[in-house]
């Protein structure tokens, strides 16, 4: 489960793992769905011109990478607890009907990748794997490997295409997925939540671009040209083609290690951090209501997923 504000990430047997679940993970999809008001996320330039006015002036007094949204979105490895809880429920039911199958370990602490909102920003992940994920080369749990595919009738009963008694048990509305999403969830929608997603992606959107992150992406490609690395944009490093496969090389560590320091010292990251609290401090006041409810849904679902794990 990803979430497209979120840029690429490289950690791709994170899907490989969650590939089988998500045949059947209709309620607790990779991106929640917009939300029904395609005004929520609106944002003027007027509005980023207001928000701009609120950012400080210095911004090397900007710590860390929150952001107000994130109060109300689930973390990565949140989103895997929950994905975790959800197997183990459906497997349950799968049980009472006298079926048995196991979905593929979940591991949120494991599987999880940290985000990369703001592109490479660690230098030690620099200098040790330039710009691929640490994830893919993180050991694997052995038993993780590829599973086999659930047979036709218990992918019936956990989707509800099958009703009517199975193993002496009447098959419950939408399955034993339905019935998954009913114990996590009051609303049966367990996952991430739609408006602080949608919010998210939209201020990260508006941002990127805005004048002071623009500024700051000039300086920090003088840097890098000063060092011998031609890249207009810090996009355009981490997303060169000579990066995309196998191990770093020695020429993509050099890349990735001064482009977290020429991120440093054009305060690139603060800049944009800086800017992107400024609107999302706006789009939260503007939804004040809706989020706290969805505040209050991640939290429900959480208590419940971390009851079911165990945890």
């Amino acid at each position: 489960m990803v979430t497209s504000d979120r840029p690429a990430r490289a950690a791709d047997f994170v899907v490989g793992v969650m590939a089988l679940s998500a045949v059947v993970l209709a309620g607790c999809s990779a991106a929640p769905a917009a939300p029904a008001d395609p005004a929520a996320a609106e944002f003027s330039e007027a509005d980023l011109g207001a928000a701009l006015r609120t950012v400080p002036a210095d911004v090397s007094t900007v710590r860390g990478l929150d952001l107000p949204l994130d109060r109300s979105m689930l973390t990565p490895v949140e989103e895997l607890e929950v994905a975790r809880a959800r197997n183990t429920l459906m497997e349950r039911c799968l049980a009472r009907h006298g079926l048995t199958f196991t979905f593929p370990a979940v591991d949120p602490a494991r599987d999880a990748t940290k985000l990369r909102r703001h592109g490479l920003v660690d230098p030690d992940e620099a200098a040790t794997y330039g710009y691929r994920d640490p994830a893919v080369f993180a050991p694997l749990d052995p038993d993780a490997g590829a599973a086999a595919q659930p047979p036709p009738e218990v992918v019936a009963v956990i989707t509800g295409a099958r009703d009517g008694e199975v193993g002496g048990r009447e098959v419950p509305p939408g399955g034993c997925a339905g019935e998954a999403d009913r114990a996590l969830a009051a609303d049966a929608k367990p996952g991430q939540e739609p408006l602080s997603f949608a919010l998210s992606g939209r201020s990260h959107e508006i941002t990127g671009t805005a004048p002071p992150v623009a500024k700051a992406a000039v300086a920090w490609s003088r840097c890098m040209a000063a060092a011998g690395f031609d890249y207009d944009h810090p996009d355009a490093a981490i997303t060169d083609p000579e990066f995309s496969a196998g191990r770093a090389s020695a020429h993509e560590i050099a890349v990735a290690t001064h482009d977290v320091r020429c991120k440093e010292r054009a305060e690139w990251v603060r800049t944009w951090v800086a800017v992107e609290r400024a609107v999302q401090d706006v789009l939260v006041r503007r939804h004040a209501a809706d989020l706290a409810g969805e505040r209050a849904h991640k939290q429900a679902q959480l208590a419940t997923a971390r009851e079911v794990n165990g945890a």
